[in-house]
């Protein structure tokens, strides 16, 4: 079973567009938070992966399915788990659930290329990150 992740966040009235729900575009913050946190869980962060595994992230596919309306208020909880890993990616599920809902309001697959921190070229993902995530 991979490890999930999650946080919750209060939707704040800068994140709203003119209908008064939550913007398209900070569904993206909340999953780029999402991933930065699966990080930090087990003592890492985009930075210390270089350190430890000579690798960074790169993002190179975000598709968001919007299901349900979060408004001004609505608490989210927002989890996150490694859902395939590949030769040189893994995909990345997130899923953002109004608290106290069982439905989520949005579900996400992100597509991450592991590169060399030195020549940006796809490599191999850590078998540390496998054991740890996946």
């Amino acid at each position: 079973m991979a490890y999930v992740s999650s946080y919750e966040v209060e939707v704040r009235s800068y994140e709203l567009d003119v209908y008064n729900h939550v913007n398209n575009a900070v569904y993206l913050n909340w999953l780029e938070h999402g991933r930065s946190k699966l990080l930090q869980d087990k003592g890492f962060d985009y930075l210390s992966i270089m350190d430890a595994w000579g690798v960074q992230f790169m993002t190179v596919h975000t598709g968001i399915d919007y299901h349900k309306a979060l408004k001004l208020g609505d608490r989210a909880l927002v989890t996150t788990q490694v859902a395939r890993v590949g030769n040189t990616s893994i995909t990345v599920a997130h899923a953002i659930t109004r608290v106290g809902d069982s439905e989520p309001a949005a579900k996400a697959e992100v597509v991450v290329v592991y590169t060399d921190a030195t020549t940006g070229r796809p490599t191999p993902v850590p078998k540390e990150f496998v054991r740890l995530y996946a």
